[in-house]
């Protein structure tokens, strides 16, 4: 007799599959802007290491490397946080 927890995990693994999509796939700004895009894949990657939760304007401004840089930084912390939540979000519009 087949297990039904087979069916179910190999369910769960395509979903962490899915949200394994990388940051450059969702990135919305271009290589023509390197740093704003450096800021925005920083972002991205601290919410995928650190989970959700609102970071600390200090903490944002330090990980984008600059003050200018705060907001692309930002965008990309909001992006993983709803992908991470929310696998069928599309990429984020500026």
């Amino acid at each position: 007799m087949e297990s039904p927890d087979l069916e179910s995990s190999s369910v769960e693994s395509s979903s962490v599959e899915d949200r394994g999509e990388t940051w450059a796939e969702r990135c919305p700004i271009g290589e023509e802007s390197p740093a704003r895009h450096k800021a925005w894949r920083r972002g991205w990657e601290y919410r995928k290491e650190r989970g959700p939760g609102t970071p600390k304007m200090e903490v944002a401004g330090e990980m984008a490397g600059s003050s200018d840089l705060v907001s692309e930084w930002l965008e990309g912390f909001g992006a993983a946080d709803r992908h991470f939540t929310d696998p069928e979000a599309g990429p984020l519009r500026l």
